[in-house]
């Protein structure tokens, strides 16, 4: 899927969807990477926050990364709360069988920054796909906590007690 199909499909009521260049601090970099337990990739995120007359229906961030020796994408999509509202998988170059079922990925929906998502422990291990359960966990966390210290207050929006 394309990203501006995912976007629409993401947002269908939406007047606009707003793309943001966020260019992180060091600052900002080393607390989103504490509330992430993961390291970034980089400094320049594109934010996509969907707005229908003056409110804001969410946001999304479409994420990039290497798994074995091939890519995923995905897409993250987040509420005005900062709680997950979808995942979805938009390109993946690995073999079909290390691809997540769809049942896996609604397990990330509802969490927010202050949820751990720890494979193994929050979310369940995906049998013979450790690696991409690692790192849709590891980019849904740097997601979460992007959104969390850049758009929203960086007050916890619930416990962090998952």
């Amino acid at each position: 899927m394309k990203r501006d199909e995912a976007l629409e499909m993401a947002f269908p009521n939406a007047d606009k969807v707003e793309k943001l260049e966020i260019y992180l601090s060091e600052d900002d970099a080393r607390k989103i990477e504490s509330l992430a337990k993961a390291k970034l990739d980089g400094r320049l995120f594109m934010v996509y926050k969907a707005v229908k007359g003056d409110e804001v229906l969410g946001y999304a961030v479409i994420d990039t990364h290497e798994l074995r020796s091939m890519t995923e994408t995905v897409m993250f999509v987040v509420h005005p709360d900062g709680t997950l509202r979808q995942t979805e998988i938009l390109a993946f170059f690995e073999p079909p069988d290390y691809m997540p079922a769809n049942n896996w990925i609604v397990l990330f929906n509802g969490k927010s920054a202050g949820d751990t998502l720890r494979v193994g422990r929050d979310i369940p291990n995906i049998s013979g796909a450790t690696i991409t359960a690692v790192a849709l966990s590891e980019a849904a966390r740097k997601t979460l906590a992007l959104i969390r210290v850049k758009l929203l207050d960086a007050a916890p929006s619930r416990g962090g007690d998952g």
